[in-house]
């Protein structure tokens, strides 16, 4: 019986499972040492960092003297997490500066002067008040991206305990301050009896951001505005105009010291003795900063009270700032110096000191009751904020004036984009717009022969602004009316007129304020009456009991200029001379001989 090849051998093992099997491992073991390599790799990057291989890197900030010492605490919290952005080790430093200051310097451009030796290194990251001062930063590619709250802080009235506990105050709103200030009413109409008008302190040195803040909601419910913003038109309305003029003129007319800033201001309303005679009766100001006020003064009788109308906000924003001195590692280290602010377990750093924070508790300690109230006002911009503030740091004044125009026809020359008259007439009509209500106002015009057999005539008489009976209304729409008007004539019989106009400003004389003659001429006399003729004509019509003086405007070149500027000298006037109608040069002059 044969038998099978090979069946005395035993069976061979197949060499191709080994070598899979090889490969598998070395592919394993590839693996691994590639995770591994990786995370050495990642290890030795993230000390890489943590050595700070691209040196180190601080943040400057610029905080509002509010907000700056809180911020400081948490400077040197974040400075503790040992923060690394693009391989350097970020450092946090803190410097208080008004907002006001830091605003101007900004408005310079991003690479404009800053003043490190007064206010610090300058900043990659400004904290100011609030965002009031944020949209006036007039400046652009200044401020990156969008500027977010980090605390905010209603802007209140700072008062004695009395004063907030008046029958009346609960009610009392933005719109009533005026004529509380001016003495139209009195404090008796919130239940205050003997306490006359309200001092209200608008101090507007450095850190007066709460002053510009107060007086942009006066001007928003004078207009009734809701929320707002004030626009630049609104601004120059005359009912804006007219109380805020209120507003400064009465805080001038008050008698005791004039506080540079709200932090004086402060100050002084707790230092003073029974309110009821006291100079200040209220500062407008923070709610944070009177929560302050009480910590660093216990049992100071002073306390706050909101407004009714839109609520100014202080909200603090963060301002990531732009320019040649902000590299991209401050860029980021100020957007992540922010987030960290915010975070609640940090935010409670200002909670504690008086700021309002959504979600977190106010402080316990004090007797203030951070009410809610009604409707947040939105800023102005740069233009109308700095229009409300012109009014306030230059009040025009009550006074009894005759504007007497040359209407002749050298008034009527072209001079930029419109006539010498049309130029004039609308630098008059600019003042007579912003003079306050309790202003008297005339406007006389000559030529040749205006009226009959006089060179002159009074176009309107001169009397109170808010008065009625007129065509177009009261006498301020009367005059703007008639200044559009007027067209060039012939002649100018400046010496007749002027006599006319000063005889009659003479015999209308008002008790106690400036009374004037406002000539505007743009050349000679040519009606047959003399120099000496005129300056005795004027020195017969003259009285001590009744001071008069002459304001003079001239325009371009002027031969009677010697003859006008004795006028002026010898009545108490000026005499104002300006190269062309056209430009700022004419309502500037205008502007400062009838305020």
């Amino acid at each position: 019986m044969g038998q099978h090849r090979g069946e005395s051998r035993a069976r061979g093992i197949s060499k191709g499972p080994l070598i899979v099997l090889g490969l598998v491992v070395v592919l394993v073991l590839g693996v691994l040492g590639w995770f591994q390599l990786r995370d050495r790799i990642n290890d030795q990057g993230v000390a890489a960092a943590g050595a700070c291989v691209e040196g180190e890197s601080v943040l400057a900030v610029a905080a509002d003297p509010d907000i700056a010492p809180q911020l400081q605490t948490l400077a040197e919290r974040y400075t503790e997490t040992a923060p690394v952005i693009r391989d350097q080790c970020v450092s946090v430093t803190v410097t208080a500066v008004a907002s006001d200051t830091v605003r101007d310097a900004l408005s310079a451009g991003p690479d404009g002067p800053w003043d490190a030796a007064t206010f610090g290194p300058r900043p990659a990251l400004w904290i100011p008040s609030s965002s009031h001062s944020v949209k006036q930063v007039s400046a652009t590619g200044v401020i990156s991206g969008e500027a977010r709250p980090l605390a905010t802080s209603p802007v209140v009235l700072a008062v004695r305990t009395a004063f907030a506990n008046a029958p009346g105050t609960a009610a009392l709103g933005w719109k009533e301050l005026p004529s509380l200030q001016s003495g139209r009413d009195s404090l008796a109409t919130l239940g205050l009896p003997g306490w006359g008008s309200l001092g209200l302190a608008l101090p507007v040195g450095p850190g007066g951001e709460s002053t510009e803040m107060a007086v942009e909601a006066v001007a928003a419910a004078v207009t009734g505005s809701s929320t707002g913003p004030v626009t630049e038109e609104q601004a120059r309305s005359v009912p804006v105009t007219s109380a805020l003029t209120d507003l400064a003129l009465g805080y001038e007319a008050s008698t005791g010291t004039k506080p540079a800033t709200t932090r004086e201001a402060l100050t002084a309303l707790a230092a003073q003795g029974d309110p009821a005679s006291s100079a200040i009766h209220a500062v407008a100001t923070t709610e944070q900063q009177v929560y302050q006020a009480l910590r660093d003064a216990p049992g100071a009788d002073i306390t706050a009270t909101m407004p009714k109308g839109p609520t100014p906000v202080a909200d603090h924003p963060a301002a990531v700032l732009a320019g040649p001195s902000v590299d991209e590692t401050q860029s980021r280290a100020a957007a992540q110096f922010a987030e960290f602010v915010r975070r609640p377990e940090q935010a409670q750093v200002l909670a504690d000191a008086g700021f309002r924070v959504e979600g977190l508790a106010r402080p316990d300690d004090t007797t203030l009751a951070f009410p809610g109230f009604e409707s947040t006002l939105v800023p102005a911009d740069a233009a109308a904020a700095a229009e409300l503030m012109q009014v306030i740091r230059n009040p025009i004044s009550p006074r009894t004036s005759t504007i007497l125009l040359d209407v002749s026809s050298s008034m009527g020359e072209r001079e930029g984009t419109a006539t010498r008259l049309a130029n004039t007439t609308a630098a008059l009509a600019g003042q007579v717009d912003r003079s306050p209500d309790s202003s008297s106002l005339g406007l006389w015009e000559y030529s040749t022969t205006l009226d009959g057999s006089r060179p002159y005539t009074t176009v309107v008489a001169t009397g109170p602004l808010s008065a009625g009976g007129f065509t177009e209304g009261t006498r301020r729409q009367a005059l703007d009316a008639r200044l559009a008007k007027a067209t060039p004539a012939t002649g100018s019989s400046t010496y007749t007129s002027l006599e006319a106009a000063y005889k009659s400003a003479v015999d209308g004389y008002t008790p106690g304020r400036t009374n004037s003659v406002l000539l505007v001429t743009d050349g000679a006399n040519d009606d047959s009456v003399a120099r000496a003729d005129l300056l005795s004509a004027i020195a017969a019509a003259s009285s001590t009991s009744k001071p008069v003086r002459i304001d003079v405007v001239t325009i371009g070149e002027n031969p009677d200029l010697n003859t006008l500027q004795a006028l002026a000298d010898r009545t108490g006037g000026s005499l104002e001379k300006v190269t062309s109608s056209d430009g700022a040069a004419l309502p500037t002059a205008i502007s400062k001989l009838l305020s």
